[in-house]
């Protein structure tokens, strides 16, 4: 047992995160407790109860952890895909645009399959009624939101912030909506991948928002 302040308070969430992900790497969530945590980092429960609030406070915490790395999984490749459309032809930029939103979704369902236990945690942990979700918990949605929405944007100045609002959580969750059924194995369609079912799907949104360009068929 690690002894009484070996470790500053940051040092041991982090290491109570890190616990967390490396079990959820091999094992399922429900085979996990605070307890187990505890001994994994040589520490007692209560330590963790005054740096966490709870043991959903902990797993909170790897949510959001997991939601900065999602996000900035999700912004390299917006980046990336970002200079190139910078550097295409005027004819050819909106397409490359576009094509932004088939990277990031591409990213999203790789990050998803690559870690899919703690993907999954973030969607499926709710905040308690006395903790609620912290500040910095509710910023990370609203950037990874924010990739979404300046990628429409782009394709789509006319769309007001209300309309862009709506339009990227309506993409979005069907993109997350066909990861998290082809994560279970419940996609049900024979011969169809989840690229191309997420491709189709980002094809039809935009169709449907405006945006009428050869260039985004399925």
């Amino acid at each position: 047992m690690a002894r009484r302040k070996e470790h500053t308070h940051d040092e041991i969430r982090a290491m109570a995160t890190t616990a967390v992900l490396r079990h959820l790497e091999v094992e399922p969530l429900d085979s996990l407790s605070l307890r187990k945590v505890a001994a994994a980092i040589g520490y007692v429960p209560s330590t963790l109860v005054n740096l966490f609030g709870s043991y959903q406070g902990l797993l909170l915490a790897v949510a959001e952890q997991t939601l900065d790395e999602l996000y900035r999984h999700l912004a390299a490749k917006a980046q990336i895909s970002q200079a190139n459309a910078s550097q295409a032809p005027a004819a050819q930029s909106q397409a490359s645009e576009s094509s932004q939103l088939e990277a990031m979704a591409a990213a999203y369902q790789q990050f998803a399959f690559a870690q899919p236990r703690a993907f999954q945690l973030i969607f499926e942990l709710k905040a308690t009624e006395e903790q609620g979700l912290s500040d910095h918990h509710a910023q990370l949605i609203a950037q990874l939101f924010g990739l979404i929405e300046s990628c429409l944007a782009r394709l789509l100045p006319e769309l007001s912030a209300e309309q862009l609002l709506l339009a990227s959580r309506a993409l979005w969750g069907g993109v997350h909506g066909l990861v998290s059924l082809a994560l279970d194995d419940k996609l049900f369609a024979p011969g169809i991948g989840i690229e191309q079912a997420i491709s189709h799907h980002l094809a039809v949104q935009l169709k449907g928002l405006g945006y009428h360009k050869e260039a985004l068929c399925c």
